[in-house]
């Protein structure tokens, strides 16, 4: 079961590094840009787009160990403290300090799931933009260190 989870792990690794690129033209422009309104949702959009492909990952890697979820209104801030946590079974997932990086990303998608585009400014959207390519450095490599341990002698369980 391990290895099968380590190539599902990686295949939403995929979806997260074509998300990234598609992110690539937002993140070039310069944070005193003039976006209009069109550019501003579609980063919006983006930025959502970028966590929920984080999130599904760490959702994968739950589901997959038979770890249950958290279903209190808190349920995605829990699902990042539970996947920086060791366990019996395994190694923390992530780290807290990436803990708090995705914290900043988790925070953006309520608002924008919350709020009119409208309402969105580019120059508040622009810092999130410009930590996008490290966030992803980060979780890469933060994953597929989880996944050699869920190939090694260690990952697999009875």
């Amino acid at each position: 079961m391990s290895d099968d989870l380590a190539v599902k792990v990686r295949l939403g690794l995929d979806d997260l590094a074509t998300v990234r690129d598609q992110l690539s033209p937002l993140i070039a422009k310069p944070p005193d840009s003039k976006v209009g309104v069109i550019e501003t949702a579609a980063a919006c959009a983006m930025l959502h787009s970028f966590y929920t492909e984080i999130e599904k990952i760490l959702k994968l890697v739950a589901r997959g160990l038979g770890e249950p979820l958290q279903a209190s209104e808190a349920w995605h801030k829990e699902l990042l403290t539970q996947m920086a946590a060791p366990t019996s079974t395994r190694p923390a997932v992530i780290t807290t300090d990436l803990v708090e990086t995705l914290s900043e990303f988790l925070a953006f998608r309520h608002l924008f799931r919350g709020a009119s585009i409208a309402l969105m400014r580019w120059d508040k959207l622009a810092p999130l933009l410009a930590r996008v390519d490290q966030v992803y450095r980060e979780v890469k490599q933060e994953i597929e260190a989880f996944c050699a341990f869920l190939q090694s002698e260690g990952g697999h369980r009875p």
